[in-house]
């Protein structure tokens, strides 16, 4: 028994010193790879040392290996195992708050950052609480842009005429149907062109006439508007390409009678020796043509900052003027990249992951010029995602425009790992207007009924869009947007129904609501009445129409001698709207006749002048709705009332209708 379990003890000394030995012999395979910028080997080396050996150091360099090729869900779970040990590999717990956030997964992000926030005792906490904030302040932000997200844009993959498995970017459009790229196909940064057919773009070949560059990688174009400057970059050959670690400088080429110019490069006040000077956009202003680019030169505030220079545009040589530094609204602690200036909005678009981004680089934009802006503005969705979103650029004619990123696209582009360019589309934005009609007693479905769309203006006045029968209790209509709009739903024995609604949502939810509409109850009035009109001819003093034409003189039981404008709200089942009105109000029961509501009344429209025989004309406010009904009054008894609306109609007011009062309230319609 003894023997049996000495040799066990053996064994799985044995078992573990291999799996040690095994785990080693994978760091250090992963230490190699990763040194040859091979991250896809290395991350997976460095996993499978953390798997065998569960060796802190494998968990981050695994990390490490994973944030490089922006797999930030793996980067996360291989950096949660040593999130905390931040004394031995630095800031690890901020690498995995960002790992979190460019995952799209904000609220595990934001409790990432102030954990570390609160725990962290290191070198720079002053500086480092600041970042962290900003960063949980883009994670709040990424939660609710969503409702905010620009529905009339949409942005589409420019497709695999230009998309590759490398990286694409620095999009330019020299016209609708033509636009210039960069590209590191066959790993070596080069200039591309893409021409527009039926649609899709076609393969990326290298442009017409443009020089041979025999040494390094080049790319970011920039054209002067009128076409006689082409500005780029020319960047060291060693190394994979990196738009931010790869060395650049800005040269120039000039166009003449049979081409372009050989390349110059820019004075060395903008590539100075050590630095990057690179993303080169050039505009004309004011007789000065200026360069913004991106640069780590000394004197900015973080890592790559944007920057600019001009000259004369009078001037035929590279005669700029030193570099000038955007300032603290553009540049942060961060890096600042990619600019373009758009001068007919005075707008300079840039991206940035020191601003209150929603992932890693967002796309801003800021008004002003030079070194003076206004503070940057997030372009929120559908331009950024959590992933990295830059090289914001328009259309020649302002339609549309690029931008190029690392997002997931489901079925076209798969992984984070690579930079392609999408294509920003201008859409007609349609809001949906959705409803259903029913009866409020029973609940069912009413089935056919007239629906009236009304749009309101500004000053409230209105106009018939649609006047239209369904024969199905839902109904389904398209509208645009910004805009104010009426709903009137009539159906035979039943009070109509209206709602008022504004298309200002931007979450492209459906508008309407379900309308309950509440049947005429016929005629429900007292039987026997109050006579206030002792001649007992129905009209109160002898006057024509049954009204009071003598000022002086008050009908008998007149409840409002004094005039002025009141409030009440209607006593009947189907009439519970509050409306204002200077009409005179009586004891008893009385009556008039409602000729319209409308919201654009007018007392001198001719159409009541012939109604002038008939009663005085009165007006009711619906505060509501804002609606002004018109009637004729006042009737004393049904049969006064049923003469004056046989009379309203024949002068062509068919929709015309009785409505009863009560001590001076109204009941609603009613039918003799």
């Amino acid at each position: 028994m003894l023997k049996k379990l000495v040799f066990v003890l053996l064994n799985l000394s044995l078992i573990c010193s291999l799996n040690a030995q095994s785990a080693k012999k994978l760091m250090k395979q992963g230490g190699e790879a990763f040194t040859k910028g091979n991250y896809v080997q290395a991350a997976d080396l460095f996993e499978k040392s953390w798997q065998k050996g569960k060796k802190p150091e494998a968990a981050f360099k695994a990390g490490e290996a994973y944030y490089l090729l922006r797999n930030y869900r793996k980067a996360s779970d291989a950096y949660v195992n040593v999130k905390d040990k931040n004394d031995q590999f630095p800031l690890v717990g901020i690498k995995y708050a960002r790992s979190l956030k460019q995952d799209g997964q904000y609220d595990k992000a934001s409790k990432a950052f102030s954990d570390f926030r609160d725990n962290y005792n290191g070198e720079g906490k002053a500086v480092l609480e600041d970042i962290v904030q900003s960063e949980i302040q883009g994670c709040e932000l990424g939660k609710l842009l969503p409702a905010q997200a620009q529905q009339g844009v949409e942005i589409n993959h420019a497709g695999a005429g230009i998309n590759t498995s490398d990286n694409e970017f620095a999009p330019l459009p020299i016209d609708k149907g033509l636009l210039y790229f960069s590209s590191t196909i066959g790993g070596t940064a080069r200039i591309y062109r893409s021409s527009l057919a039926d649609n899709a773009w076609g393969k990326g070949a290298t442009p017409d006439n443009f020089p041979v560059i025999s040494k390094g990688q080049y790319c970011h174009g920039s054209l002067t508007p009128d076409g006689q400057r082409f500005y780029f970059t020319i960047c060291d050959a060693a190394g994979t390409f990196d738009n931010r670690t790869t060395r650049c400088e800005i040269y120039v080429i000039r166009k003449q009678a049979t081409g372009w110019s050989a390349p110059e490069m820019l004075p060395e006040s903008i590539n100075a020796k050590g630095t990057t000077a690179t993303q080169p956009n050039v505009v004309q202003s004011g007789g000065k043509e200026i360069l913004y680019f991106a640069s780590n030169r000394t004197g900015g505030r973080g890592g790559m900052d944007l920057w600019y220079v001009d000259r004369p545009m009078s001037a035929t040589g590279n005669a700029f003027s030193n570099p000038v530094n955007l300032g603290p609204s553009i540049n942060t602690l961060g890096d600042e990249m990619t600019p373009y200036f758009n001068s007919g909005e005075g707008l300079l678009y840039f991206a940035s992951n020191g601003q209150t981004s929603i992932g890693g680089f967002d796309i801003f934009s800021a008004k002003g010029e030079m070194s003076n802006w206004a503070p940057a503005e997030n372009l929120g969705l559908p331009f950024n995602s959590p992933a990295d979103d830059y090289y914001y650029i328009k259309q020649t004619d302002g339609d549309g425009g690029f931008l190029v990123s690392n997002r997931v696209v489901p079925g076209e582009k798969l992984t984070t790992k690579d930079d392609d360019i999408f294509e920003i589309k201008n859409k007609l934005v349609v809001a949906k207007l959705q409803g259903s009609v029913f009866a409020q007693e029973t609940g069912e479905p009413i089935n056919k009924y007239i629906l009236t769309l009304n749009e309101v203006r500004a000053d409230e006045s209105e106009s018939i869009l649609l006047n239209r029968e369904f024969t199905s209790s839902t109904y389904d209509l398209e509208l645009l947007p910004n805009r104010k709009f009426r709903v009137e739903i009539t159906a035979q024995g039943y009070a109509t129904g209206a709602y008022t609604f504004v298309t200002d949502n931007p979450s492209g939810q459906p508008y309407g609501q379900p309308l309950m509409l509440v049947r005429l109850g016929g005629s429900v009035v007292n039987t026997n009445p109050i006579d206030n009109n002792p001649s007992g001819n129905g009209n109160p003093g002898g006057n024509p129409g049954g009204t009071n034409t003598n000022p002086g003189k008050n009908p008998p039981g007149t409840l409002n001698p004094s005039g002025g404008t009141y409030t009440a709200r209607g006593s009947g089942p189907a009439d519970k709207e509050e409306y204002a009105t200077d009409a005179p109000r009586y004891e008893g029961e009385y009556f008039k006749i409602q000729l319209v509501a409308l919201s654009n009344f007018r007392a001198d429209d001719k159409r009541y002048s012939p109604l002038s025989a008939l009663g005085n004309l009165q007006t009711e406010t619906i505060i509501s709705k804002k609606l002004t009904r018109v009637l004729v009054a006042t009737f004393y008894t049904k049969d006064d009332a049923k003469r004056a609306l046989t009379e309203v109609k024949k002068k062509g007011f068919t929709l015309a209708f009785i409505v009863k009062y009560n001590n001076g309230e109204r009941y609603g319609r009613v039918n003799f």
